[in-house]
């Protein structure tokens, strides 16, 4: 019989639990596992500012127009300055290459990243047509998420738990025997699967003649969590 459980216990856990402190009595040893989807209520939209001026003075203040006018839109979409991320301003030369021809200076080009949070969904489109509007270059990504993901993290979490008390109640129960106590416990974090829309170079031909709500799809939002547990048996 012992043997037997045994063999049972490694067939019923995956290869990582092999690191899990086992007894020497009879024992069973399971994986829970579970996923949860939701449906995202925020998304955050990273986009691109750049100027090329002769001067890099001039280039940083093209940019820095550009910036402020996007600024005085988001504030009439109720959009708070808190939830825009701004990067660092780089400001860089900028040269054209020929064949057999030293580096030309063409001028210096100015960058910004901007990263904007955004919390109702239906906004979306306004959102792009908006930064559009305020001379930004491209929509980089947009990547959606949740604004309390800590509570479906615990409710995976707890899943994966009760996935593998099942399991071993199941097990134990197949086999003529009694589930006793958790002897010892693994846990793998699992992190959020991220949902990224397409990119969209929105000075492109293509993306100017197709709508925004067609490139920025709502896509679920994926959490898994997996357990590894030791019971003794009875």
């Amino acid at each position: 019989m012992r043997k037997h459980l045994l063999s049972l216990s490694f067939l019923a856990m995956s290869l990582p639990a092999l690191s899990l402190e086992a007894p020497t009595a009879p024992h069973i040893i399971v994986n829970g596992m579970a996923e949860y989807k939701s449906e995202p209520d925020m998304a955050t939209l990273s986009v691109s500012v750049s100027a090329l001026q002769k001067e890099g003075l001039k280039a940083k203040q093209q940019v820095d127009s550009k910036v402020a006018a996007f600024f005085s839109k988001l504030e009439a979409m109720g959009i708070e300055r808190s939830d825009v991320e701004a990067g660092n301003l780089v400001v860089s030369p900028e040269y054209q290459y020929e064949a057999n021809k030293r580096p030309q200076l063409i001028g210096h080009r100015a960058q910004r990243q901007l990263a904007i949070k955004l919390y109702q969904m239906d906004k979306l489109s306004e959102l792009i047509d908006t930064a559009l509007a305020a001379g930004l270059e491209s929509v980089s990504q947009v990547v959606y998420g949740l604004k309390n993901a800590q509570d479906a993290k615990d409710k995976v979490r707890l899943e994966a738990v009760n996935d593998a008390k099942h399991k071993a109640e199941m097990l134990a129960q197949s086999f003529g025997m009694k589930l006793g106590k958790v002897y010892s416990v693994e846990y793998r974090s699992a992190m959020p699967m991220p949902v990224y829309a397409r990119s969209l170079k929105m000075m492109a031909p293509a993306a100017q003649n197709e709508s925004a709500d067609t490139g920025y799809q709502q896509q679920s939002i994926t959490f898994t969590d997996s357990v590894d547990a030791v019971f003794t048996l009875e």
